[in-house]
């Protein structure tokens, strides 16, 4: 049987075939120190980074790819003349859907667990690409071809929308303290991606069917010319195979996730099992670093232990330090006359905790608002950046392989180098002095706020003054970097800090509600937009957005929680559930740092003396 396992390991990610510990002899006490402690030397959890990263990638290429087959949608359909409705139904209806399936499933992994409903946002986005793929119009029109395509993308969004709350919290309960921004950070990197994959399939397809529709230049189903129905014939093949190749990468990943272990946070704080959470604990660890080597005599009882200078000493130099054994705390069950919804307001009101959620929801709803301009809805303006022409005397080919390649250069490039830079961040922001002013997420997302404050002020002008000014290098390089400002800060971060706040009990729920009032913001920005995508319109609207700007960033600065202490080393998620604990957690880093600095100087100056 041992060489059929190690044959098949790579199919059984989550699987660690060492063992040998008794857990019967052990105290829940004990089997709780030992989870927390193989999870705080477990390293960087590729894995899961890999399984949710290859979900989020779905999720971004369902959402962007809008951008790429709406024009082809418009040219077969609408003879290139898509209605603004159909276009703001078709952006809202995935915006409504991911507010549904946020709150909704983020509800449901905090009542029934992460594991038994992660993977099933994945089927509703995989059922979804394949019906947005073959939706018909029927016969002579029988059927409403954008009622179903709005249909659609509103299951799309209940996948893409639940995908958050269950990915950044598992990611953050799977990781060290050490890794856990960075881990996150490395999810997050595959929105740009996904965005940029679904940029090059559409134009694959697009150059796949170039023989077809170089010379075309009419090109709809209702033509009466053989080539310019042929040429509608091709393009809707394009678009439908653009769409459902978004369910390749669902498929890879929905097996790993219906296989991934429970999240030991939650087995611990919330079904109090800690005999399933040391048998789960396992699939995380290292190799290296293996949970099962470390010997539980290294952790004395509680009467035998004595606390000195903050670290729990056994008398044997295995000692473990307080900063790796966390406070046993018991699973969370509500008073059954109070019920989870009691719980859940009542910890909202407890010691201000409600203002860490509404400062996460502000954050994402302003950050949305803004964000979504230069997203979901890009492709009805990014033409005019580049100054082409989009008359109907341009062949469908060049009308298509332009505006594909301007999507890439205007947005996809500037975002993938604002996530990596991000990562980096997140990676060296505590070891890196030049980085002390932004060695948190929340100084990087404070700092990311007014940074694009100015860059809005300076896109918006150039919008305006377009026609007199032809600068269009110009408006296009400016427009890339606030996508690269945009992932580098608050679109990264916001999905970062939310995943390490709240009790276990109530963390998918309050994240959910957090993104969700993201997707609230982004709604009404695809409003304004519409409504004033008239002449100078957009342009002004851009300078105002550095009020929103501004904004995020005092809310950054006053009101969001901060997850790190001064030195940028990320607090155990024990310590971040809640504000007064997070508080006494900071201070006690900070005391510590202190006598270190103090015991520094005193061995320094010791020194000179001899």
């Amino acid at each position: 049987m041992a060489p059929q396992q190690s044959r098949f390991r790579w199919l059984r990610l989550w699987t660690d075939y060492t063992d040998g510990f008794d857990y019967g002899n052990q105290t829940p006490q004990q089997r709780r120190r030992k989870i927390l402690y193989t999870l705080k030397r477990s390293g960087f959890g590729w894995q899961m980074v890999f399984v949710a990263g290859f979900g989020f990638l779905t999720d971004t290429y369902d959402i962007f790819s809008i951008n790429t087959i709406l024009p082809m949608i418009s040219i077969v359909y609408w003879e290139n003349k898509l209605p603004a409705r159909y276009r703001l139904g078709l952006n809202l209806a995935t915006l409504l859907g991911s507010m549904l399936g946020q709150v909704s499933l983020g509800y449901l992994a905090d009542r029934r667990g992460r594991r038994k409903v992660y993977g099933l946002e994945l089927t509703f986005t995989i059922m979804a690409s394949l019906g947005m793929a073959i939706s018909s119009p029927g016969v002579f029109n029988s059927m409403s071809l954008i009622g179903l395509l709005i249909w659609w993308r509103v299951l799309m969004g209940i996948g893409v929308g639940s995908d958050y709350p269950l990915s950044a919290v598992l990611t953050a309960e799977y990781a060290p303290a050490e890794y856990r921004d960075t881990m996150l950070a490395a999810v997050f990197f595959f929105q740009p991606f996904g965005q940029l994959v679904a940029v090059l399939m559409a134009f694959a397809a697009t150059a796949g069917f170039k023989s077809r529709i170089a010379n075309v230049t009419s090109c709809s189903i209702n033509a009466t010319d053989i080539r310019a129905v042929e040429c509608a014939n091709t393009v809707d093949k394009a678009w439908r195979l653009v769409v459902g190749l978004g369910a390749v990468p669902a498929i890879i990943a929905i097996y790993f996730r219906f296989t991934i272990p429970e999240s030991v946070y939650y087995s611990l704080d919330v079904k109090g099992d800690t005999i399933q959470a040391m048998k789960d604990r396992r699939f995380f660890e290292s190799t290296k670093e293996s949970g099962d080597s470390f010997e539980m005599e290294s952790i004395a009882p509680d009467d035998e232990s004595e606390v000195e200078n903050g670290s729990v000493v056994d008398g044997q130099p295995g000692h473990i330090p307080q900063a790796q054994i966390q406070t046993p705390a018991p699973a969370i069950n509500p008073d059954p006359q109070q019920g989870w919804f009691g719980a859940f307001f009542a910890y909202l009101g407890r010691d201000w905790n409600w203002v860490d959620l509404f400062a996460t929801s502000v954050n994402w709803m302003l950050l949305d608002f803004t964000f979504y301009l230069l997203g979901v809805n890009s492709s009805s303006f990014v033409p005019i950046l580049f100054g082409e022409n989009t008359g109907p005397e341009r062949p469908v080919y060049s009308l298509l392989i332009d505006e594909e390649r301007h999507i890439m250069e205007s947005s996809s490039v500037g975002a993938l180098l604002g996530s990596l830079a991000a990562i980096a961040i997140m990676l060296l922001r505590s070891s890196r002095p030049f980085l002390k002013n932004f060695n948190s997420p929340r100084k990087v997302q404070m700092w990311g706020f007014v940074s694009l404050a100015p860059l809005f002020v300076i896109v918006g002008a150039l919008y305006v003054t377009l026609p007199r000014t032809r600068a269009h290098v110009a408006i296009v390089f400016f427009y890339q970097l606030c996508n690269l400002f945009f992932n580098l800060g608050p679109n990264t971060t916001t999905f970062i800090i939310p995943a390490q706040l709240f009790p276990t009990q109530f963390r998918c729920t309050c994240y959910g509600i957090s993104a969700a009032m993201g997707k609230l913001g982004s709604v009404l920005g695809q409003i304004v937009v519409t409504k004033v995508q008239v002449g100078n319109g957009l342009g002004g609207t851009m300078i105002g957005f550095l009020l929103v700007m501004l904004a995020g960033a005092a809310l950054s600065k006053f009101i969001t929680p901060e997850t790190c202490d001064s030195k940028g080393n990320s607090l155990e998620l024990d310590d971040l559930g809640e504000r007064q604990a997070r508080q006494a957690a900071l201070q006690q880093r900070e005391k510590e740092y202190r006598e270190e600095a103090q015991q520094a100087n005193e061995d320094g100056a010791a020194r000179r003396r001899r």
